[in-house]
């Protein structure tokens, strides 16, 4: 066999690896589904459904808090939002929400050099690597801003790594990463080992406690 023909055959796979496309990432999907508790009662539900397929993330989520008082409700709280994501920038944000009668419309658009933002009527833009308020990404764990998925304002937040601990998950014990959120946004984040969002804690206004527990 000749030198030429021999270096062909062995340069041949590596030819065809070049040529030949990668093998697109396989599309999944995750739905968290959330119990949120007032004070240890069941008041309402968090769904929070992440589709990715490839390059794109999309993310939908559904809440619903009625909060009654000798059955009668004193405090509802509905929220819609989709959220589309090209690797890890937002493309498109668009919500809807009825805070006890506060209604707040929310759209938001990648533009040249960052997003553009029309919340409740009023017009602004952000970094186009901001990430959103909606605690699903864990990547708010080391953001200094987030963007409100509300009304659109950019909230300045300090972000504490408080280390592992066990968090009940479906009914049995899971550790997971806790951080402390402070500043325009004061939360407590549960995020397992896989990056997934498993528990929310935070005060109310009016002093109550509210936790998100997955189902």
């Amino acid at each position: 066999m000749s030198r030429v023909r021999a270096a062909l055959i062995t340069a041949s796979p590596l030819l065809l690896a070049a040529v030949l496309p990668l093998p697109a990432l396989a599309a999944t999907s995750t739905q968290l589904d959330f119990t949120v508790l007032r004070n240890g009662s069941e008041v309402g539900h968090d769904l929070i459904h992440v589709a990715r397929d490839g390059e794109q993330t999309h993310v939908d989520i559904d809440t619903h808090v009625v909060v009654t008082m000798a059955m009668i409700p004193v405090y509802r709280f509905e929220h819609h939002a989709h959220e589309e994501w090209r690797g890890q920038q937002l493309v498109k944000l668009d919500s809807q929400t009825n805070d006890d009668g506060k209604k707040h419309t929310l759209h938001v658009s990648a533009a040249a050099g960052g997003l553009t933002v029309d919340g409740d009527g009023q017009q602004s833009t952000a970094p186009a690597d901001i990430v959103t308020a909606s605690l699903w990404n864990p990547r708010l764990t080391s953001q200094h801003t987030l963007l409100n998925t509300l009304e659109g304002t950019q909230m300045p937040v300090t972000v504490h790594d408080a280390g592992l601990e066990p968090v009940e998950v479906h009914g049995a014990a899971r550790n997971a990463h806790h951080y402390v959120l402070s500043g325009g946004l004061q939360r407590d984040l549960w995020y397992d080992a896989s990056g997934q969002l498993v528990q929310v804690r935070f005060k109310a206004k009016d002093d109550s406690e509210i936790v998100y527990a997955l189902r």
